[in-house]
């Protein structure tokens, strides 16, 4: 049996159990769930693919395989926004928990940081995070760092930072 079909029958056990009679699927759902809106554990799919993929460029004869593979990448980094749209709502909300300092710094620059964000001056919102983060001797979250990255356009710049800065300014995580 194929793993995808493993999968895909313990996804239905799980769906099957899903009752208000019988709450003890709780923590399987919520681990379950944890694995696809966290995205964890699809980067390292990612690593590991665009490893064969590198491979197999090298490899004329395995041109077949490597579209299926540069299919499959298109189909995982498609959906990577969605997720690091949440994880950056998170990370805005744990830092606001944890790191008071940090979260008066940015509440203090909210709404100057939301005009940037809105104009799409990338340059001047990232100089004022890194400051923000820096005078405190705190490290960037690695998912405001791959926010950052100018791989992605200004409109999911703009969706990736609304999202942190919301995880931010709001008091309690939904």
């Amino acid at each position: 049996m194929s793993i995808y079909n493993d999968i895909s029958n313990k996804l239905d056990e799980l769906y099957q159990k899903i009752s208000p009679d019988d709450l003890s699927w709780i923590e399987d759902a919520q681990k379950t769930f944890s694995i696809f809106i966290k995205f964890d554990k699809l980067k390292d799919f990612v690593k590991a693919i665009e490893y064969v993929k590198r491979e197999l460029e090298k490899d004329h004869t395995k041109q077949n395989q490597l579209k299926i593979i540069n299919g499959i990448l298109k189909e995982l980094q498609r959906s990577e926004p969605d997720f690091l749209i949440e994880n950056l709502k998170r990370a805005g909300y744990r830092i606001a928990r944890e790191n008071e300092s940090i979260k008066n710094a940015i509440n203090n620059e909210a709404l100057r940081m939301l005009e940037l964000v809105r104009l799409g001056k990338r340059e001047a919102v990232i100089g004022m995070l890194m400051r923000i983060f820096t005078i405190r001797n705190t490290k960037l979250p690695q998912e405001l760092i791959e926010a950052l990255k100018p791989k992605y356009d200004i409109n999911l710049f703009r969706a990736f930072l609304y999202a942190f800065l919301s995880g931010i300014i709001t008091t309690k995580e939904e």
